[in-house]
């Protein structure tokens, strides 16, 4: 593993950035994790949703049948994965098993919140379009919605101690205080999204700045003068349907087939040096960095 990373430093890091050690990639009922070197991948650790014993039937037939995010979280000790098919559900890293599950209609997107939480990004395209809460030590029990049209975005800001949710046409910021019942979420600012909108992917960088892709490209967002920032030269590009960076290194997915792809690229953080890593055997749909 040293020498692995020691090339993948060498081959994404500029100045005083590193590299991450894992890279998750998802599409079909897979999760895959990958270590990288130059333009090799390794697989090193695999969840698929039709070998999950642990889950009912309906979860490893239908309602994971094609998983669309696979978020590492819990200092990537866990993955949260959603699925257009329905579900969600929490796996452990270590051990292959699932933590919380629930049925969610067409789950785009999902975060953790503080005091053992979930919020979960739902695109159903009908008046159920939400953005619902959950809390972790209960299964399949939502506790709150609250409208998000198209919702295809859920991140947890640690640093600004805010929720943000990506729609259609904007991005809002919600303040979030866990209670015994249901925890209060409000609005305390939002932003209309650039370019044609229809925004699909928000992911957060190690700066605090977020990604964000819209229907004809891809742009840096930072909240706190509500900039957005076209990022070359994956701007403009139509389908982006992935983009997660660290400090060094930037990895996307752009669909190559209707709404998935073959496989990814990987560059430096400047998208300078691309290299194509094949996903051989999955329908590609998204790529998270462990933060």
């Amino acid at each position: 593993m040293v020498s692995m990373m020691t090339a993948l430093v060498a081959l994404l890091a500029s100045g005083s950035a590193t590299a991450a050690e894992r890279l998750y990639a998802c599409g079909d009922d897979q999760v895959r994790e990958y270590a990288l070197a130059g333009d090799q991948a390794r697989e090193t650790w695999h969840w698929t949703a039709a070998d999950a014993a642990d889950l009912p039937a309906a979860y490893r037939t239908t309602l994971l049948a094609h998983i669309d995010d696979c978020k590492p979280v819990d200092g990537g000790k866990a993955i949260l994965v959603t699925a257009s098919t329905g579900g969600v559900v929490l796996i452990d890293r270590a051990s292959g098993k699932v933590r919380f599950r629930a049925t969610a209609p067409m789950a785009h997107s999902a975060d953790l919140l503080p005091g053992g939480y979930a919020a979960v990004a739902l695109s159903i395209h009908k008046d159920g379009d939400r953005l619902q809460l959950y809390k972790l030590s209960q299964s399949e029990t939502p506790l709150a919605s609250l409208p998000l049209p198209s919702g295809h975005g859920a991140v947890w800001d640690g640093k600004r101690k805010r929720l943000f949710a990506m729609s259609h046409d904007i991005i809002q910021a919600f303040s979030f205080a866990p209670a015994s019942s249901e925890p209060a979420v409000t609005e305390t600012a939002r932003w209309t999204l650039p370019g044609r909108r229809d925004g699909h992917d928000l992911s957060l960088a190690p700066e605090g700045s977020f990604i964000v892709t819209t229907d004809d490209g891809v742009w840096s967002f930072d909240p706190d003068s509500g900039r957005f920032t076209p990022i070359p030269p994956l701007n403009p590009k139509l389908r982006v349907k992935a983009v997660s960076v660290t400090h060094g290194a930037m990895a996307w997915v752009q669909a190559e087939e209707s709404w998935w792809a073959h496989g990814f690229t990987v560059t430096r953080r400047d998208a300078s040096d691309p290299h194509r890593i094949e996903t051989a055997g999955m329908h590609l749909y998204k790529v998270r960095w462990i933060p």
